[in-house]
């Protein structure tokens, strides 16, 4: 699929375990072209790639101050995947009317994703996460656990496969302070 659009809710594990609400993520996908949205009361930050460039661009919004940062990607020293296991259930996970697998990937830095991902849709870019490259469908919810045990949890509360203009992926370069 070549256009699609993502909503996530994220929510921070608690110390009671609970989980409290801390923002939103929009995923955009365009063809080869994606922007992630993280919006928080404190933050709103955007990247956006093309998977056809060596470069993106950050974009920072912290009260009124603006900035744009230009990087390359994929980073050159990411952190390696030491570990993907497929989670077999007998019982049927679905998000937002999809059926979902599970998979938990392991990282050389004492991270871990447990991923829930369909293989009903099919994204032209599903690296809006850099560690879904290994991922074989559209991930829909998943939660990042570091080494130190904390836990951050996104999962899909909307979908639309509807076109999406291309000026969601034009960025007024003049509104922002560009920073190395």
């Amino acid at each position: 699929m070549g256009e699609c659009a993502l909503q996530f809710q994220i929510s921070q594990e608690q110390v009671d375990g609970t989980y409290a609400f801390i923002g939103t993520k929009d995923v955009l996908v365009k063809g080869s072209q994606c922007k992630t949205t993280l919006t928080t009361p404190q933050l709103v930050q955007s990247f956006l790639f093309n998977t056809q460039s060596d470069k993106a661009i950050i974009t920072k919004e912290i009260g009124q101050s603006h900035f744009l940062q230009n990087i390359n990607y994929p980073p050159v020293s990411t952190v390696a995947l030491i570990a993907s296991q497929e989670i077999n259930s007998d019982s049927t996970f679905s998000i937002l009317g999809y059926v979902c697998k599970q998979l938990q990937l392991q990282w050389s830095d004492g991270s871990r994703y447990d991923i829930y991902y369909t293989k009903e849709i099919s994204l032209t870019v599903n690296t809006f996460e850099f560690a879904f490259k290994e991922v074989p469908g559209l991930v829909l919810s998943y939660t990042i656990s570091s080494a130190a045990g904390n836990r951050i949890k996104y999962v899909a509360n909307k979908i639309d496969v509807s076109p999406l203009s291309l000026s969601l992926f034009t960025i007024n370069k003049d509104f922002f302070q560009t920073i190395d």
